[in-house]
């Protein structure tokens, strides 16, 4: 039992540290803005003042899906505090226990295999509350007892760590899809590329699907989890799942105690649930492709692809080239262009595109969205659309602070159309000229419709997609005078992407259980399927003559551009009775409320008020927090207010080296454009120290000391990303005042402060460039970073000292893709040193450094010293390969290092023997060289998704003749 506890609080403590550090920095609001807040009986719901119709209706929303969507896993949660983030352009939501809380972005994605017909805070709702109800399930048995001990924290780990990510997020997407209109397990698209690969490559190993691979495209774990728990629900019960997770968090410190638990609820493996889930899966679309005649397409893309390759919405140039958005596993997003003749041409890489599912070309040009950052306030972002030229190759961003997605050029491109969101969720449409990126019109909308996919035709007219009442439609919008016409009744079908054609528009659906293009007649009111692809077609395009029909088919190696003859006399005949989409959650999930939930919401008008800034307060983890640094075991309480302004930590920390305890705080206040940090410790010391310096080694003496230290420091933080490239700037001023008592040593180490007061002023500058890297790069292919730091004592004291370092660092390509050469070098200078270095007397304080050191050597301290290093990262093997349920090695990696650095001090000092003044001069010298590799495995342990990642290092010192060989530890996981 003893063991058992050891074990319990060493892990438990250990992980709290990544808890604790990524807790704090969350990004926050302008400081301006003012925040209200609506009570209800389980839910406390914080939002911009400016929003209060979408609070009160997000707040009845919320209380109508709470018993609900608690009910299929017996329990119902604890109240939450719900935020709606409505300064950002991102469309997302996420509960975190780190404090607890969930919060939801209002921007509503152009994504339509996200969003369906659903309305997007509806969605949220149901999504995000499901992961409240894991999360609070959790609070039984052991982990009860963990929660009571280690807070927020202690349930966080056991969430991670008992129960893999597949089972939250499959649950929650086959909970949206069972209880509401449009949830993700409803529309094609979103199981797509899984359905694809099991019918044409089979099933990968449990092991690779959980932990994914740098080989293969893996569906992630929505899609994977989706199939499993909905595949669970469905042969075991409703209640299946409760069961399974009842018993995890009763005892979840053993090991595979959630697999084991899944066997007593099935007498199924993991491994056999997962065969057995998709096995089912793949039945049934096999019988959805039965019979089925695909219509022939002609690709435009060479098959020198090795590895999994998207190229997407493709449009038509002058001169007859296709233009696609190119990514995939090898590749971050960038512009190609295609020809027939399979040959492929990049244009540019792009920045943080903005994905709405649509591209549009007019001309020489073509028009994006891409996300821009406020330079401070990491909760408001903008949408702002781009332009490229193919003419002058210049690409040129036309808006600035927007909230702009999905634009589309009109047919001479001297206009563009976008969808708008405001910060009170408005939308609108509006009309921007192409070259100043002014506003020409905004086009009426007074029932607040959210519009998808705005589409120029040839007669001056702007088609669009528009969603209201959980209902969609293709609207014509005449661009003089607004006037609207429906092309059709609303229907609850997610259709998206509306081009014209003569009489005819076009437009993608999955109405059949697999997304294909259709097409509407508009003399005859008749539809028409003019797609017929086995696994998803896309975003229709027309050739300039309207003879050819290209669009994106999706392959296992990915989307393909294709074309097909666009011929209206070989269109299908639809009949939608023929295919349905292949629903996975199962009957006795869709008795719970049906398959629209919120088909009525309730219209209780809540009591509305501010919501106070001065509420810093909200304390979510207490108890023992063990660290890997120094040995140091901390007891305390750690509090971060739910607007991520305030961070603050306090109790006790217990050094085990020293033998001795201190009393800390630590405040980081970031609601002002300063972040403003500071930490206070004050307790004890010990050291032990030869104060003879002479052989033999036999004066070893040791002291205890009462010392108070405090660090102030003001930091600005900059974000300058507006391309393909990550910038950041932080600029920093931090003063430290230490004071000792008690010290009784006649000599000290020159790193450690003696009795007095020293006080310091710290410096600091970091500028870091990095291009956006594939998921197959080892590291960025280009960067630049540089940093500076200095400190010193200006205010005197007994004490002198001073350091000041400059280092930087390079990224280039390697020879070979994703191989990463990078360079790097460093001076520092160490103040002080000429008058005092070796003195018996020296009032000699010397810093710690943040330079980089030859690996090899400890660190010796100079007066000036210059380092170098030359490192060639690359890639090995990626096996994916299994042991058994103990590791899944997914990638072999290496580093091949050489290291250079040279330390030189110069001394002056003198002393008195036998009343005699003898003067020291000279120098100290050292040169230091070494050359290695590291070499490393990347792996996941007892089928954990986190990534671990260790290996060895070998170091050749080569002015020693010696030789190094260590154990070296890279990731851990958390």
């Amino acid at each position: 039992m003893k063991r058992v506890l050891i074990f319990l609080f060493t892990l438990l403590g250990g992980c709290q540290i990544f808890a604790q550090e990524n807790s704090v920095n969350l990004s926050q609001n302008p400081a301006s803005l003012k925040w209200s807040q609506i009570k209800t009986p389980h839910f406390r719901l914080i939002f911009p003042t400016n929003i209060q119709s979408i609070g009160q209706r997000t707040a009845n929303v919320l209380e109508t899906v709470y018993q609900p969507v608690s009910n299929s896993l017996g329990h119902n949660p604890r109240p939450i505090s719900i935020l709606l983030q409505n300064q950002t352009t991102v469309s997302n939501g996420f509960v975190s226990l780190f404090p607890r809380r969930s919060e939801f972005y209002t921007t509503p994605p152009q994504d339509y295999t996200l969003l369906g017909t659903n309305n997007w805070l509806d969605l949220l709702a149901v999504h995000e509350f499901r992961h409240v109800v894991q999360y609070d399930k959790a609070i039984t048995g052991i982990t009860k007892l963990v929660y009571t001990i280690f807070g927020n924290n202690g349930l966080g780990i056991i969430n991670s760590l008992a129960v893999p990510n597949w089972f939250t997020e499959g649950d929650a997407v086959g909970t949206e899809s069972a209880l509401t209109t449009s949830g993700r397990g409803k529309i094609p698209a979103f199981d797509m590329a899984l359905r694809t690969q099991l019918l044409t490559k089979g099933a990968y190993s449990y092991s690779k699907a959980v932990g994914g691979s740098y080989k293969n495209f893996i569906p992630n774990h929505y899609v994977n989890g989706y199939l499993m728990t909905s595949y669970m629900k469905t042969k075991y019960g409703v209640d299946a799942w409760d069961k399974i997770l009842e018993g995890t968090y009763r005892m979840p410190f053993y090991p595979f105690s959630f697999s084991n638990n899944i066997k007593k609820a099935t007498r199924l493996t993991t491994e056999q649930l997962y065969s057995n889930a998709f096995e089912d899966a793949k039945q049934r679309w096999q019988t959805q492709l039965k019979d089925m005649e695909e219509t022939p397409v002609a690709s435009l893309q060479n098959s020198k692809n090795k590895f999994f390759t998207n190229y997407e919405f493709p449009q038509i140039l002058p001169d007859g080239r296709v233009l696609a958005l190119k990514s995939g596993l090898s590749d971050i997003q960038q512009f190609v262009m295609l020809d027939k003749q399979n040959t492929e041409e990049k244009v540019i890489e792009l920045g943080i595109f903005n994905n709405a599912g649509m591209l549009s070309v007019a001309g020489p040009k073509v028009a994006w969205a891409e996300f821009n950052f406020d330079v401070r306030w990491g909760q408001r972002d903008y949408s702002v659309i781009k332009v490229y030229d193919f003419n002058t190759e210049t690409t040129k961003m036309i808006t600035h602070k927007t909230k702009f997605a999905a634009p589309a050029l009109s047919n001479d491109a001297s206009k563009i159309v976008v969808v708008e969101t405001t910060a009170e969720n408005k939308y609108n449409l509006v009309v921007l000229a192409t070259e100043s990126g002014k506003e020409i019109a905004r086009i009426p909308n007074p029932n607040n419709a959210f519009y998808i996919h705005p589409r120029w035709t040839t007669d001056n007219e702007i088609l669009a997609v528009k969603l209201l009442n959980g209902k969609k439609n293709i609207v014509s919008i005449n661009a003089d005078s607004y006037a609207e016409k429906e092309l059709f009744s609303p229907i609850t079908e997610n259709i998206a992407h509306p081009v014209k054609s003569g009489n005819y528009v076009l437009f993608n659906s999955g109405v059949t259980g697999i997304d294909n293009i259709f097409a509407f007649d508009l003399t005859t009111n008749k539809r028409y399927q003019v797609t017929n692809r086995k696994f998803g077609a896309f975003n229709p395009a027309f050739s300039a003559d309207g003879k050819l029909l290209y669009f994106n088919d999706f392959t296992e190696n990915g989307h393909r551009v294709v074309a097909m003859p666009f011929s209206p006399n070989q269109f299908l005949a639809f009949d939608e009775t023929l295919h349905k989409p292949v629903k996975l959650f199962g009957a006795l999930l869709r008795q719970e409320a049906g398959e629209n939930l919120l088909k009525s919401i309730g219209n209780q008008t809540f009591d509305t008020k501010p919501y106070s800034k001065a509420n810093i307060f909200n304390i979510y983890s207490w108890g023992a927090v063990f660290s890997s640094n120094n040995n140091k075991l901390n007891m305390g309480i750690t509090s971060q207010d739910l607007l991520s302004t305030t961070a603050i930590s306090t109790g006790y920390s217990y050094n085990a080296n020293e033998k001795t305890g201190q009393f800390f705080a630590d405040l980081s206040f970031e609601a002002w454009y300063p972040k403003i940090n500071v930490n206070y410790t004050n307790g004890q010391r010990q050291t032990n120290i030869y104060i003879d310096r002479a052989n033999p080694l036999d004066s070893l003496r040791s002291d205890k000391w009462n010392q108070q230290q405090i660090v102030v420091g003001v930091t600005l933080p900059f974000n300058f990303t507006r391309s393909k490239y990550y910038q950041s700037l932080e600029v920093g001023v931090n003063t430290a005042i230490t004071q000792v008592s008690g010290y009784d040593l006649q000599d000290r180490y020159l790193s450690e402060s003696f009795n007095g007061t020293l006080s310091s002023m710290i410096y600091t500058f970091a500028y870091s460039r990095q291009l956006k890297r594939a998921v197959r790069d080892i590291a960025p292919r280009w960067g630049q970073s540089i940093n500076f730091y200095t400190r010193n004592l200006p205010f005197g004291g007994s004490l002198q000292g001073g350091l000041t370092v400059v280092q930087g660092s390079m990224y280039f390509p390697g020879f070979f893709p994703h191989h990463s050469l990078r360079l790097r070098a460093a001076f520092q200078h160490q103040a002080g040193f000429k008058n005092a270095i070796g003195s018996p007397n020296s009032n000699l304080y010397i810093f710690a450094s943040p330079t980089f050191f030859p690996r090899g050597y400890g660190y010796r301290a100079f007066e000036d010293l210059t380092t170098g290093s030359v490192e060639y990262r690359l890639p090995l093997f990626d096996p994916d390969w299994n042991l058994g349920r103990l590791v899944y090695l997914k990638r072999l990696k290496a580093n091949l290092f050489m290291d250079l650095g040279q330390g030189e001090t110069n001394y002056n000092w003198t002393e008195t023997k036998n009343g005699r003044t003898v003067t020291y001069k000279g120098s100290d010298t050292g040169n230091f060289t070494s050359i290695g590799f590291d070499f490393t495995a990347q792996f996941h342990l007892l089928r954990f998704s986190q990534q671990f990642e260790a290996g060895c290092r070998g170091i050749y010192l080569p002015n020693k003749g010696q030789f190094i060989f260590q154990p070296l530890v890279i990731d851990i996981g958390f």
